[in-house]
């Protein structure tokens, strides 16, 4: 049986089969997010910050990755 890798989208949470996932591999997700839309990701204790085009996570770290989208006019953390 393998290691099952926990993240949010949105709060909602997702299982995934491998250590490493991608920024597109997240926008294909669940509804999935659209390019249009910027993505962003939040660890515990620190500030979200814009996912770049491309970039990899490592799920095996410490905490749960979450990672929600906005308008990609809106600022971080906003309403």
């Amino acid at each position: 049986m393998s290691k099952k890798y926990h993240f949010k989208i949105e709060n909602v949470p997702y299982e995934w089969d491998r250590q490493m996932i991608t920024e597109e591999e997240i926008r294909a997700v669940g509804p999935g997010i659209p390019e249009t839309m910027d993505l962003f990701v939040k660890v515990a204790g620190k500030p979200g910050r814009l996912v770049e085009s491309g970039e990899s996570f490592d799920l095996s770290d410490p905490g749960i990755e979450k990672f929600y989208s906005q308008e990609s006019s809106s600022e971080a953390g906003g309403l």
